[in-house]
């Protein structure tokens, strides 16, 4: 059972390694020995971290089965606290299948949950999480109002990473709103408290969102600089996905500062060669398709969502 947790621990830490392969073998190791122990609750852990790895590897229909299967067990051993966040990674998952409605009942779930159980810091991550379920319906008002709350939570708990989270996603749903001024000061404040804690990561998505901010104000100039840091950043952190959603923002922003169409079918190119990488072809293809236009074309702002919280069943002493 011992070992078993220490797979489960090397799994969440080869994640954050953005090692997604050897992180799939650790989890997968720790579950399998949580099953011959008969640790329900550990196996139920390892099965949610197990499917934040399937998400990031985007095999989504993989990981809803594990997040569910986590929720089911947790449900059997009547940990409501963890059967939240396996509630919380369900609706992230059914968010990335685009079963918006599925996914806002799992939200207000863990939601809901996590206040039952008095987790603040929780039901500050369920609100974050189901505003951006809420902009993917373009009910953007509500999606306001639940950014707000998770970002009020999160200062009262002092979790400034998570606040950072809730301030990026709270610019990218005033951003839809065309309140870009507004949308500007919570993109930065997001970047500033994403530099504090060091989360280079996460401060590249919320360049690109300001990015994206500049270009709705007409300042193409700082557009441009802030779509050059954020795919930098991006590649560096190989965070394939998000650097194809990026190239795409950047290569819009060029074409919007009259820049020489050249360097715009660059970006687009650029794009399709990181989606390409993610092992995301229709996005792969669709960038391609745009390199080889001679139409400006308007690329879609990525609404760049907070990590959903992990479940780590981990052993202390």
């Amino acid at each position: 059972n011992g070992e078993a947790t220490a797979w489960n621990n090397l799994g969440g830490a080869l994640q954050e390694m953005r090692r997604f392969d050897d992180a799939l073998h650790a989890l997968e190791t720790a579950r399998d020995f949580y099953q011959q122990t008969g640790d329900t609750n550990g196996e139920a852990g390892a099965w949610n971290n197990l499917g934040g790895a399937l998400r990031e590897l985007r095999r989504f229909d993989d990981a809803l089965h594990a997040h569910q299967t986590a929720r089911d067990l947790h449900q059997q051993t009547g940990d409501t606290h963890s059967e939240a966040t396996a509630w919380n990674n369900l609706g992230g998952v059914l968010q990335n299948l685009r079963r918006f409605d599925d996914a806002l009942h799992a939200h207000q779930t863990a939601r809901d949950f996590y206040q039952q159980t008095g987790d603040t810091n929780g039901e500050a991550t369920a609100w974050n999480n189901l505003g951006g379920a809420l902009q993917e319906m373009r009910r953007f008002d509500d999606a306001l109002h639940a950014h707000q709350t998770a970002r009020d939570l999160h200062q009262q708990t002092g979790d400034t990473h998570s606040e950072a989270g809730a301030w990026n996603n709270l610019g990218t749903t005033l951003r839809e709103l065309r309140r870009f001024v507004d949308a500007l000061h919570a993109l930065e404040t997001a970047r500033d408290l994403y530099q504090q804690t060091g989360d280079t990561h996460s401060e590249a998505t919320a360049w690109n969102n300001l990015g994206t901010a500049y270009r709705g104000l007409g300042r193409v100039d700082e557009a441009v600089v802030a779509g050059k840091q954020a795919v930098a950043m991006l590649a560096a952190e190989r965070d394939w996905f998000r650097a194809g959603e990026a190239w795409g923002e950047l290569a819009t922003t060029l074409t919007a500062a009259g820049t020489d169409m050249a360097q715009v079918r660059e970006a687009w190119e650029q794009s399709a060669q990181a989606y390409t990488q993610a092992g995301a072809h229709e996005e792969a293809n669709a960038s391609r398709e745009h390199a080889n236009s001679t139409e400006a074309v308007e690329a879609q702002p990525p609404a760049v969502t907070d990590l959903p919280e992990k479940d780590a069943a981990s052993e202390s002493g």
